[in-house]
């Protein structure tokens, strides 16, 4: 049986099934027993193998869940039932749900591994009145309030909360109508935004404990409407597989240059892909807004200056590399034109200059703030208007072609049943990277084939397979892999803790490695990659940036306070306390050292500056941390005007690709990845440019 980890769980309804067994005794008869309960993503099974007196073992099923902070409880639950012989065990005080879920299960297939009926549902009514629950959803803290009359769940409303704009902002739109309308917590989450929806419904299942009543009441699945299948043929000008940054800046760009006949598809029941999830800021050059700032730095003017600025960060022995950075100035010429025409339509940016980081626009209001997810609403709400389609829920399964070789269109099919059989001028594939296709990174990387890559779920590779399959070349694969800092728990974001929160990183001994301040990407994944730093990771800081972390004034965001709600970050009341706990051996050395050279200000051996002084007379605050690779840098053939190009280098009449699913752009030109957002949006936007002037 699968092993996987669970994240959180709801205490719910089961089923039992017995798989097995022998002679029967007064204590358990043996055998192997099943038995479910509903889980964060959907049911959590447990088997639990017993002899005639004992638990054997507990082996658990829970493959839509994600792994995170509930599978250190399972595993810990796991390991005291078994050498307990009980499954009377305390709940683990950091995944709440999830223990008392696991305990549940388990319980429910000893009872009947002893031959016993399991608790009927129970007559436990809620009782009358309105009851606010605070969970930990994504981002934070999400306060829900359920009112109950007359048994039934009249109103579930989201007070507060601080989840992802673009992409929790929909569960919290969406989930409390689904939970009224089908008066229960089985529904279907918002596919794009499962960890949201589910903590929304983990509120629920509290409330209803907290009104005395039996989740299991609440918990019954709705009846779903007989799936009613059915072909719809379109001719359209232009076809989009994908409603991410790529997808929805090239459909908002034709459609302001009169192409009007859109149609794009998208798998999740949400657009935007990454975009919610990037930091906000964008690097341009040639813009006329920019160039008109007056304290502007010199270095985003002008191609001539980026480009001389790019060149020598660059490997000058790198084989591949082309000085004249062909697709990198593809890039950052055409951002620069998006960021005055972005302003122009009504999407809104920081003012220049208004904080000590933003040394170029950033996505209002500010860095880490949802400004990319306003702006990803903006234009799907603007593509919608001008009368563009966006089909949700509808994988491309197939494209279409001629006998001239020409992409004629594409096939998609509905989860409503519907097939899509759509005849088109030009076909553009916008679907992402291949991040979570577990099989592609064996093949492409098999470096990193055992390695969790933060991304988002529904980067499968669809798209480059499918172009793949009618002649599409691919390169770059096995290349460089970029890297970021998250919780080692939940997996949280972190990405420029480094620069919000003075302090150290340190490996499994308490040594420090590398230079982060200098190379963020190619740092975190050369230490993930590196056997000597044992895969364990921790940040150490101190009171004072505990405070920056939850409110830095440079960047102006406070997204961070989420890993001390989470409980993630914890306080030692000394460093030599916090070293024997956590077992790094030369933390203490490590953070001395690093406060001598603060004091003298002198560099460290990898030559950073301005080392954080680390207060510790008071304790000192540490979080595991684990640099996570999120992205497939190798992808799609394509020249530089988004058109896709076979293994030899031709042109496939009629196809066009644009962001992650071409892989890293600047590694096109021989260097390694550094701006995917801009790369998306600009190709985006290039690919539009392309199809405007090579339709009919």
């Amino acid at each position: 049986m699968k092993k996987i980890i669970s994240l959180l769980a709801l205490i719910m309804s089961f089923a039992l099934v017995s798989v097995g067994c022998s002679e029967k005794n007064s204590g358990y008869t043996a055998g192997t027993y099943t038995a479910s309960a509903q889980g964060f993503g959907g049911d959590i099974t447990v088997n639990v193998t017993v002899d005639d007196s004992k638990i054997v073992e507990i082996t658990t099923d829970a493959e839509k869940e994600t792994p995170g902070i509930g599978g250190k409880a399972i595993e810990e639950l796991t390991e005291k039932m078994v050498s307990g012989n009980t499954a009377d065990v305390d709940i683990i005080a950091s995944a709440t749900y999830t223990s008392n879920g696991f305990i549940s299960a388990v319980k429910s297939a000893l009872i009947s591994a002893k031959g016993e009926e399991s608790t009927p549902v129970s007559d436990k009514k809620v009782s009358d009145g309105k009851y606010v629950v605070d969970v930990v959803g994504h981002e934070g803290m999400v306060s829900v309030s359920t009112l109950f009359v007359d048994e039934e769940i009249r109103k579930v409303e989201i007070l507060s909360h601080d989840e992802t704009q673009g992409i929790g902002t929909y569960a919290t739109a969406r989930m409390p109508e689904r939970i009224m309308e089908a008066q229960s917590i089985a529904v279907d989450s918002v596919s794009g935004a499962t960890v949201t929806s589910n903590a929304i419904k983990q509120a629920v299942s509290k409330a209803i404990e907290n009104a005395g009543g039996d989740v299991a009441k609440y918990s019954v699945e709705p009846e779903k409407p007989e799936i009613e299948t059915k072909e719809v043929e379109e001719n359209v000008q232009v076809a989009i597989m994908g409603a991410g940054t790529s997808g929805l800046f090239a459909a908002a760009r034709l459609l302001d240059m009169g192409v009007t006949d859109i149609i794009l598809f998208e798998k999740q029941d949400i657009p935007g892909g990454s975009m919610p999830t990037t930091y906000g800021g964008i690097v341009l050059s040639d813009s006329e807004i920019f160039n008109n700032w007056g304290l502007g730095s010199p270095l985003y003017s002008t191609w001539d200056n980026l480009g001389s600025a790019f060149l020598k960060i660059a490997d000058p022995n790198s084989p591949n590399l082309n000085r004249d950075l062909p697709y990198t100035k593809a890039v950052f010429t055409k951002v620069g034109e998006l960021y005055d025409w972005m302003a122009n339509i009504g999407v809104g940016f920081t003012t220049l200059g208004s904080r000590s980081a933003y040394a170029y626009p950033y996505f209002a209001p500010g860095c880490y703030q949802g400004g990319t997810g306003f702006a990803m609403e903006f234009l799907e709400k603007r593509i919608q208007a001008k009368g563009g389609r966006i089909i949700y829920a509808t994988p491309v399964t197939d494209l279409k072609q001629d006998e001239s070789g020409r992409i004629t269109g594409l096939v998609a099919e509905g989860k409503d049943g519907t097939t899509w059989n759509v005849n088109a001028d030009a076909v553009l594939i916008a679907s992402g990277s291949f991040a979570k296709n577990q099989e592609l990174i064996e093949k492409y990387y098999p470096d990193w084939a055992n390695n969790y890559f933060n991304a988002p779920v529904s980067l499968t590779g669809d798209g480059m397979l499918l172009a793949m399959e009618y002649g599409a070349g691919i390169e770059g694969m096995g290349g460089h892999v970029p890297g970021f800092l998250a919780s080692y728990d939940s997996h949280f974001e972190l990405a420029f803790m480094h620069h919000t929160t003075p302090g150290i990183i340190v490996n499994v001994n308490g040594d420090q490695f590398g230079n982060i301040m200098k190379d963020n990407h190619s740092t975190m994944a050369k230490a993930k990659a590196d056997p000597a730093n044992g895969d364990t990771f921790y940040f150490i800081f101190d009171d004072a940036a505990a405070v920056m972390t939850c409110d830095n004034e440079s960047y102006g965001f406070d997204i961070y306070k989420a890993i001390f709600e989470k409980g993630e970050a914890v306080k030692y009341d000394s460093l030599e306390k916090c070293a024997k706990e956590l077992n790094l051996p030369n933390l203490v050395e490590t953070v001395n050292k690093n406060n001598e050279l603060s004091l003298a200000n002198e560099k460290d051996e990898w030559g950073r500056e301005n080392l954080p002084y680390i207060e510790h007379s008071t304790g000192v605050w540490a979080i595991r941390v684990d640099p996570n690779v999120y992205l497939t840098t190798g992808g799609l053939k394509i020249d530089t005007s988004a058109r896709v190009l076979t293994e030899e280098g031709n042109i496939i009449p009629g196809l066009y690709a644009a962001g992650d699913v071409c892989g890293s752009v600047e590694q096109k030109d021989g260097r390694n990845y550094a701006y995917g957002f801009d790369s998306a949006m600009a190709f985006g936007a290039i690919a539009a440019d392309t199809m405007k002037a090579e339709i009919k």
